[in-house]
């Protein structure tokens, strides 16, 4: 395990490095065709904002069914093509490291640009700085990317099937002459975006060569304290200037409290980022939250590189504390992770759920690149 004694130093080298961003990036559509199953929600449509609360209490209340596939209806086959935005960034001064591409997957509530922040809160450029190019993607109904029915489409089993089909595109040179083909694709994840790369991981393990995924643990507990401090308001209510043309299933927390509640550890952030934050969130979909359980979880043939990383204070995965839930006598990591070569556990200190969004965001920068150069990529 990566000693959290290492993060001042890794710090200050990582902040110095994200000052000079040499990089060089640009953004496209990529046609990503899928062909996946979808389920069918057994639920109405929410008309309103009273109703979507109406329905997150019904579904956390104490003797509710504790089984989200009981709303779900016999899987259908699709076969469609989504318009996937997209951003691929490489160094402007080429290296070894350079032919070695990080996938990045982002997490409910933000569109790609969570990578890629204002000022020292830049993944990218920290990851372009320490010699590697990036892939960064908005999932589907988020951002520039398609906004799809969020019932029945916008599901998670769908947006793994695109995260897969794009590793795939990038792996034979497809998605455009402007990208080479990698050496080795790291799959890096936040949140929903580290559960999709680790399914990823579990269900095609021959394409990702390591994963990293951040803001997550193995332990669902406390997700529904997410969900009932969301109450499920419907994006075109809470925010109509920008989402207006959504329908119901799209949805969104309440205002800023709400989301420091869910993402952020006080008062280890800039509240003008939080400002920011808020202003410029995504909406998740029911679609999304009735289906989470749908993908693999256990890895047991992914012999690969393994990095689960966790803030100390994350809500949603470790109930604000979690020392011991990821790295604990009890945490399933080397049953889940079986295979892996090596598994490590990082936990950033003085930090939420949002973890790009705290002051100390260069402290486990630093330690991705790390982890990754130590172990060839």
């Amino acid at each position: 395990m990566i000693s959290t004694l290492l993060v001042f130093l890794i710090t200050t080298v990582s902040a110095a490095a994200v000052a000079v961003r040499a990089q060089k990036c640009f953004d496209l559509i990529v046609p990503v065709h899928v062909d996946s199953q979808s389920y069918p929600l057994l639920v109405p449509i929410l008309k309103n904002g009273y109703e979507g609360t109406e329905f997150v209490l019904q579904a956390t209340k104490r003797n509710a069914n504790p089984d989200p596939s009981a709303l779900l209806g016999k899987p259908v086959n699709i076969s469609t093509t989504f318009s996937i935005s997209s951003t691929y960034c490489t160094p402007t001064k080429h290296s070894a490291k350079s032919s070695n591409l990080q996938l990045l997957s982002h997490g409910l509530g933000f569109d790609r640009s969570y990578w890629d922040l204002d000022g020292d809160l830049n993944y990218i450029a920290a990851a372009t700085s320490a010699g590697y190019s990036t892939f960064s993607y908005d999932r589907l109904g988020n951002g520039a990317s398609t906004i799809a029915d969020p019932y029945n489409t916008v599901q998670t089993v769908i947006e793994l099937a695109i995260l897969t089909e794009i590793t795939s595109l990038l792996r034979s040179g497809s998605i455009s002459k402007k990208i080479p083909i990698p050496k080795k694709i790291v799959h890096v994840g936040h949140s929903y975006g580290s559960s999709l790369s680790n399914a990823l991981a579990a269900t095609r393990p021959e394409l990702s060569d390591g994963i990293v995924l951040t803001g997550y643990s193995l332990n669902a507990t406390y997700q529904p304290w997410f969900l009932r401090a969301s109450a499920f308001h419907l994006a075109s209510e809470n925010q109509p200037k920008r989402f207006s043309n959504l329908p119901s299933g799209y949805l969104t927390w309440g205002d800023k409290f709400t989301n420091q509640y869910a993402f952020l550890k006080y008062p280890y952030f800039d509240p003008k980022v939080l400002d920011k934050a808020e202003a410029g969130k995504f909406p998740f979909t029911l679609g999304e939250i009735l289906t989470g359980g749908l993908i693999p979880v256990a890895a047991p043939k992914f012999a690969k590189p393994v990095l689960l990383m966790a803030a100390d204070a994350d809500l949603i995965f470790c109930g604000s504390d979690c020392h011991e839930v990821v790295d604990g006598p009890y945490a399933a990591n080397s049953k889940v992770y079986s295979a892996a070569q090596p598994l490590e556990t990082y936990i950033q200190p003085n930090t939420g759920h949002g973890m790009n969004l705290h002051f100390n965001a260069t402290g486990w920068y630093g330690v991705v690149q790390d982890f990754l150069g130590k172990n060839g990529f």
